[in-house]
This record gives C-alpha cells, structure tokens and sequence, in this order.
C-alpha cells in the first residue's frame, strides 16, 4: 500500500505543474491576442508591396537586375524557430521541415533565428552564414529587422546572395501552423494582363530596385516574424491547455487514490480499537 506522504508530495507537485500550466496558458493568450492584429496588418502590407514589382523592361546588354538574378550562387536560408519551449511539436515539426527540404549536404547557408532553433538545427549539418545581424523571436524590434534587411539588400546587390529563402511556421488557426519555405529572392515575377513593354522608369531599374529590395525586405521579414511568434504562443497556448487538463485528471486520481488509502488505514484503526475493546471485556 502506498504511502499517504508519497501521495501528499506527488499531489503537490502536481498542483505546482497545474499552476505554471495555467500561467503560461494565460501569458501566450495575452500576447496571441495581441499580435493576431499585428500579424494580419503585416500580412496586408507584404502582399501590397509585393503586388507593387513593376515587370522590368530590359534587353540582353543589361547587366543583371539586383533581386532577379537567376543565376546559381549561394543560397541563404532564414530560419523562424520559437524563441522559448513549451510550444508541443512546433519545433521538432520545424526541424522536419528543413531537414525534408535542405538534405544534407547542402551548399546553402542558414541563419537561424529563436533559442530553440540553434540545437534543432546544428552548425555542423546546416552551415551558418556569417555576419548576419541578430533578430530575438520573443519580440519584433525594429532595429534589428532593418539591419537585417539592410544585411540581405546589400548581399543580394553585391552577389553574395543570388537566392534567399524563409522557413517559418505559418499560422492558420489555433489548432494548426504549418512549416511554410517562402521564397525572397529572386523577387516575384509581377502578373498583370498587360506587359509592361512601353513603360518608362526614373530612376532606371537596377537602380529602382536597389532601393525597393530592403523595403520589400523588410515588409517580408517583419510578416516572417509575426508568422513565427503568434505561431509559438497559439501553440504553446494549446500546450498548456492539454497539461492543464491533464494535470487536473492526475490530481483527481491521486485525490481518491488518497481517500481511499485514508479510509482504509481508519477503519482499520477502527478495527483495531473494537478488538482491543472485546478482547478486555
């Protein structure tokens, strides 16, 4: 039989692992809420800029554009991982993802962004790029995203980088973020019923779109962003809420599973004393 102190301090624990559960739960909710409307504005404004590529008029004695180069060169990969744990499979469904999509050994560089993502990701297996600016997933700071635009633009304008690709979990709902790879450079083909052939640019266009590529950059990685974090906590808040849940079921067996032991060790105190109690008379 089991003894009672063993099942008080297993209680305990368990209420403790109730308590953190609902605490995170409540802290992802908070902050999912939030960013659900910074997500869906971050979106609107990367499909705007995106529709904004102009078809670019050139003949065969232009050099080539900076962002539709099609040439094969080195390829940097961005990597969105969650920034802390607790998350369910976000991470390891992550980690699957780029190991389906970049099989080893691979030519291309990784930047990998989240605490989570340096041990899902090893430099050994996936290279790391050098020189690319820090971007924390716990928050989007600003400075860090335009240095890391600036970083990309400048790359891809001096053919460090003639392709750039994103790997980030995209969410859809609060059951569901899927990994998602999204293709930066070479820019999007613009689609339109009619061609652009007698459009004039001022400035010209390498020169256009020298300057668009870091604001088109930055509109991109700051949806990448908001992609990956609203993803951790509507992740980490279904998480918590399976925890919490089961936390409570395991307290509730202990609880009879306490009662029950208590029961029987009074009757058979009780027992004990009515023996005791016969046995004199």
């Amino acid at each position: 039989m089991q003894d009672l102190r063993s099942i008080k301090q297993r209680m305990g624990a368990t209420r403790n692992i109730l308590k953190i559960a609902d605490a995170m739960k409540m802290v992802s909710t908070v902050k999912y809420w939030r960013l659900q409307e910074a997500l869906r504005l971050a979106r609107a404004i990367g499909e705007e800029v995106a529709a904004f590529i102009p078809p670019i008029p050139r003949t065969d004695d232009d050099g080539p554009v900076p962002g539709q180069e099609k040439t094969e060169g080195q390829t940097l990969v961005l990597a969105f991982f969650p920034h802390r744990g607790m998350c369910g499979p976000l991470t390891s469904n992550l980690a699957q993802a780029v190991a389906g999509w970049y099989p080893g050994p691979v030519a291309a560089r990784f930047a990998v962004f989240g605490r989570k993502g340096a041990a899902a990701l090893p430099a050994d297996r996936y290279p790391r790029a050098e020189g690319v600016p820090a971007l924390t997933t716990e928050g989007l700071d600003e400075a860090q995203l335009c240095s890391l635009a600036g970083f990309i633009g400048e790359g891809v304008t001096e053919g460090r980088f003639t392709r750039v690709e994103a790997v980030v979990a995209e969410f859809r709902n609060l059951m569901r973020q899927s990994p998602m790879r999204l293709q930066l450079v070479p820019l999007p083909e613009a689609t339109g019923e009619n061609p652009c052939v007698d459009t004039e640019l001022e400035p010209d266009a390498r020169t256009l779109l020298r300057l668009f590529l870091p604001i088109y950059l930055e509109c991109q990685l700051r949806r990448l962003a908001f992609e990956g974090m609203v993803s951790e906590h509507a992740s980490r808040m279904t998480a918590m809420d399976n925890a919490s849940k089961n936390a409570q079921e395991l307290l509730e067996q202990f609880r009879l599973e306490y009662n029950k032991i208590r029961q029987t060790k009074i009757t058979l105190e009780l027992m004990e004393i009515i023996s005791g109690s016969e046995a004199l008379q």
